[in-house]
Formats: C-alpha cells, sequence, structure tokens
C-alpha cells in the first residue's frame, strides 16, 4: 500500500479529516483555551464546543500551535508504530473491507449524534478515559505553553473515524516510515481547521455555536457513505455507486480483450491514475488465467491492484508491466478493485 498518494492523504485531513477529528477532539483545546475547570468532564464534543465557545478570552493562538505541535509528534510516532505492526501482519482485502464499513457506520452515527437525530446516536461518542478527562482538568487551569501540548499528545487516545481509516492505511504500508509519512500528511492537513476553530474561539464567534454542528455532520456524512461504498468494493462486491452510475448513464463497456483458450487465457488492463480500462472483461470458468497490468506513471491508489475473493494483492511499479495469474472457480462477477475500493471492475466468467 505504499503506492498511497501523500498528497491524497493531506487533502483528507484538510477536508473531512479537520472537522471530523475537530467534533471530537475540540473539547481538548478548548479546555485550554477556556481555562475552564468543570465543563469538560463527561460531555460530549459537541456540548463542549457549543457551551464553552462563549467564554473564551485568551488572546492569542499560541495554545493552538502547541496543540497541534503536540498532536503531530505522537500521530507520527503512532504512524511508524503502526508500520512496523503492519510489516509482521497483512490484511487481506475483505478484512480491510469490513474495516471500511465499520468506519463508515461508526462516521455516520458520529454525525447523527452532533444532529441529535436519536438517542440511539449517543452511544456512537467515545468519552475520554478518567484519567484523560482528570488530566486535561488540571492543565486547563495551567499557563504554560506545554500544557496545551500535552493535550495535543492525549488526541491519541480520541481518534476520530477518519483518522482511524488512515492507522488502517499505515498499517497496510508494512513500513514504519511510510506509515509515519501518512500520518504526518493527516494531521498536518486537519491543523488548519483547528487555527480556524482556535481563531473562532478568540473572537466568540456566534457563527461556530450556531453552525458547526451542521457543517461537521454534512462531512461526516458524505465520508460515511465513500467509507462504506470503498469497503464494498473491497470486498468484493460489484454493487458500488460507481458501478450503479456507470449502469444509469448506460456508459459503453470496452469490449473484453481477452484471447481465450481451453488450458491457458490472456487478458490485459490498462491501470492509469483514474482506474482500470477495460473495467469488464470475460473469461472463462477453469482456465489458467494471465492477466497483464500495464502501467504508465501511476501514482495513485490504483497501482494496488486486488482481486478480493481470490486474495490476490499485488503493487505494481509506477510504469512498467506485470503479469498475475490465476484460475477462475465459479461463473459469474469476480470483482477487481485498487487497495482503498475507489476504483473497481469485474470479471464476468463464463462456461
Amino acid at each position: 500500500m505504499q503506492n498511497t498518494n501523500l498528497l491524497i492523504i493531506f487533502l483528507t485531513g484538510l477536508t473531512t479529516g479537520g472537522l471530523t477529528c475537530l467534533a471530537l477532539q475540540g473539547g481538548l483545546l478548548t479546555s485550554v483555551m477556556a481555562k475552564r475547570e468543570e465543563e469538560f468532564l463527561n460531555t460530549s464534543s459537541k456540548k463542549t464546543l457549543r457551551e464553552s465557545s462563549s467564554k473564551i478570552n485568551s488572546g492569542n493562538l499560541v495554545p493552538v500551535i502547541s496543540f497541534l505541535s503536540g498532536k503531530l509528534f505522537i500521530h507520527t510516532l503512532l504512524g511508524a508504530l503502526l508500520g512496523l505492526l503492519g510489516s509482521a501482519i497483512t490484511l487481506s482485502p475483505i478484512t480491510r473491507g469490513w474495516l471500511e464499513v465499520f468506519i463508515g457506520i461508526y462516521l455516520f452515527g458520529i454525525a447523527g449524534n452532533l444532529l441529535h437525530l436519536h438517542p440511539l446516536f449517543r452511544y456512537f461518542v467515545i468519552t475520554p478515559p478518567k484519567f484523560l478527562a482528570k488530566l486535561a482538568k488540571n492543565e486547563s487551569k495551567s499557563n504554560s505553553v506545554f500544557a496545551p501540548a500535552l493535550l495535543g499528545l492525549m488526541t491519541v487516545f480520541l481518534p476520530c473515524a477518519t483518522t482511524q481509516a488512515m492507522e488502517v492505511i499505515a498499517i497496510g504500508t508494512g513500513n514504519p516510515l511510510y506509515g509515519a509519512a501518512i500520518m504526518f500528511a493527516f494531521v498536518l492537513g486537519t491543523s488548519p481547521t483547528f487555527l480556524i476553530f482556535g481563531f473562532l474561539l478568540n473572537q466568540g464567534s456566534t457563527w461556530l455555536k450556531k453552525y458547526f454542528p451542521t457543517v461537521a455532520a454534512t462531512a461526516m456524512f458524505g465520508m460515511s457513505i465513500y467509507s462504506i461504498n470503498a469497503g464494498i468494493g473491497l470486498m468484493g462486491s460489484v454493487y458500488t455507486i460507481q458501478n450503479f452510475i456507470s449502469a444509469a448513464k448506460s456508459e459503453p463497456v470496452l469490449a473484453s480483450n481477452s484471447v481465450l483458450g481451453d488450458k491457458v487465457q490472456t487478458t490485459t488492463i490498462t491501470v492509469a491514475n483514474s482506474g482500470y480500462t477495460p473495467r469488464q472483461i470475460t473469461l472463462k470458468k477453469g482456465v489458467l488465467t494471465k492477466l497483464k497490468l500495464i502501467t504508465n506513471n501511476v501514482q495513485s491508489c490504483s497501482r494496488s491492484f486486488t482481486i478480493p475473493s481470490l486474495n490476490i494483492q499485488k503493487l505494481l511499479p509506477v510504469t512498467g508491466e506485470t503479469t498475475i495469474e490465476f484460475t477462475p472457480k465459479t461463473t459469474g462477477p469476480l470483482a477487481f478493485s485498487c487497495s482503498m475500493g475507489m476504483y473497481t471492475g469485474r470479471f464476468n466468467i463464463i462456461n
């Protein structure tokens, strides 16, 4: 999974990641800036943000920068440890798919809690451990620049759903340095959102109190749909949003380039940054298949080619040709995708 583009990771943090992390972790930062002593304990992130922002009287963003420095350091270290862990274990595409679906459901629950859609959604909120709440209470009294940095370190115990998705990707790299780079890029991307949040707190913004839950929840609903759809693709299902859209538009499907035979059959897929061509290929059941994958300056996750139901995973070169051999065992659709479930296609297996 080392093909994952760090720019994409950064942009994820800059958009949905910043909002989802802020919804869960913003209370820690608020507790330092407001120097409040009681409101942080046993409160949801939304309540913390709505009720305490009017009491902010801090005059600068130094606490925010200190907080973000601690957060960036601890998550970079975590990324290295996760990459090291990934070198010892290998997650199958189907396992990663289930994780993506779980993350999507969790995101949906957090969004529902922010909007108070139903009491059931309160169970999705991760409450801080008691020791964390107690320490945060004590640190919120401190004027030291290290107090918010310490709370930034504590955010590792409150991972938002998008952060958890990045942690799964870091594990998948199987490389400590690359795992650290992924978490660094993601947290760096979330930082502007926290800086803007800190500025608005300094200004006592009424807009923040009024609209933040709605903005954050909307972003999380979108990320939830994306994550569940990606997980479905990784599990080998052809029932993904992109396939439904393609069918609704009646987009022309490029003719299969397969050369079918009784003993060996061959086919070729051109891999681009935007996906695979062709996306539908006809193959015969029970015949050895030699699949050629051609890349030309490909940097996206399409480089990490998977056939989930066959547990086939292959990291393709940026430019080059790679051959994968397999034998289809059953008739019907056999899905393939990238390692993140973003780009998909299928083999149509016939007798």
